[in-house]
């Protein structure tokens, strides 16, 4: 099955909704991304014919007419969009395809990440309230992370982290290693990394448990009934070498308390998961640079989907290495867009830029 971003749009502006509509579709397009593109306004398509770099499919035209028609055959070419490939992202273009968008995910169990091409940022906030996935504002210059009020996500959650997690080469451990960092007197965090490892324990292959960092004697006891290895990680050279090792990052609190520790085996190039909060949607783009997950077995079914394949891993950990890299920089709209679906700007081989699950 074909991964691919999906794009509603509105009636056509020149450069598209904002001026970001041919400038995204062609920058994904350099990158090799499949996209397909649903228009509201059937008279449309003539003009996107022309326009569309290769790559890209158009929905079908459907009729003419406007109105009620036209919305209920964008919504329902936009549901067979979703039913189809797996849809990575999906871009909505204008304030009517925002509304729209908005109202057919709700729907869906299709958890991709929304992209809204809207120049009011406080319609955005509106229609991103209350959403259970990652959102982004895209304006002219910039990419942004939105969290569920609407509001840009905090940046000093992924601050520049040490380059000693950049240039650490990875070199898998022998045994799936499954890690976290986690705060030293932290029992709450902690119960909840041992839920996860008794609830693997059995997976094949088997799995090991670290946890970086230091820890008080009642967490110590937690763990170890877990046989959940303490890993000390005293400084950065240290914790980067232990990250350098692990499969797979985990971070299963619902308060976000371990953006710090996402970042760094982010920059690490380690697959990273955790909870649908602020802090982990800004670092993670869901199925893009790692795994948003809001229940338990959903973090175990990642966990496993990740044990199981070595090419998501080393594809999922590249990107998160590149997002993570780039967090701060200051990009040209090409470079942000890529960024933000987990895509390095810089030239790559086609076979390495497809997730497949």
């Amino acid at each position: 099955m074909t991964s691919r971003v999906l794009h509603l749009v509105s009636r056509l502006q020149p450069g598209g909704r904002g001026q970001t509509l041919w400038p995204t579709m062609l920058a994904l397009a350099d990158a090799g991304m499949p996209q397909s593109l649903v228009l509201m306004d059937a008279r449309d398509t003539p003009q996107a014919r022309l326009m569309l770099p290769a790559g890209v499919r158009l929905g079908e035209d459907g009729s003419g007419r406007a109105g009620l028609p036209a919305i209920r055959r964008a919504a329902n070419a936009l549901r067979s969009e979703l039913t189809g490939d797996v849809a990575l992202a999906v871009h909505l273009h204008g304030l009517p395809a925002g509304l729209l968008g908005r109202h057919v995910l709700r729907g869906s169990s299709v958890q991709a990440p929304m992209f809204f091409h809207i120049d009011h940022e406080t319609l955005v906030a509106r229609l991103v309230r209350g959403l259970d996935r990652s959102a982004f504002l895209v304006q002219r210059d910039r990419v942004e992370a939105l969290d569920a009020t609407g509001r840009g996500l905090p940046a000093g959650l992924s601050a520049p982290v040490d380059a000693a997690y950049f240039n650490a080469d990875r070199a898998e451990a022998e045994t799936p290693l499954i890690v976290t960092t986690g705060q030293p007197g932290d029992l709450v965090y902690a119960q909840a990394f041992v839920q996860l490892a008794v609830m693997l324990t059995g997976l094949r292959p088997a799995l090991t448990f670290g946890w970086i960092g230091e820890a008080t004697p009642a967490v110590q006891q937690m763990l170890q009934a877990a046989q959940i290895t303490l890993l000390c990680g005293a400084d950065d050279a240290d914790r980067a070498q232990i990250l350098r090792r692990a499969w797979v990052y985990v971070a299963p609190d619902a308060t976000g308390s371990d953006a710090r520790g996402m970042a760094e085996a982010m920059a690490a190039g380690v697959p990273c998961l955790g909870r649908q909060v602020p802090a982990y949607r800004a670092l993670i783009v869901h199925a893009l640079s790692g795994y948003l997950c809001n229940r338990n077995n959903d973090l175990i079914a990642a966990i496993a989907r990740l044990v199981e394949a070595t090419p998501l891993r080393q594809t999922m950990g590249s990107a998160a290495r590149t997002r993570a890299r780039h967090r701060h920089g200051h990009h040209r709209f090409r470079a942000s867009m890529l960024l933000a679906h987990g895509l390095s700007p810089v030239p790559v081989l086609r076979s390495d830029l497809a997730v497949t699950a």
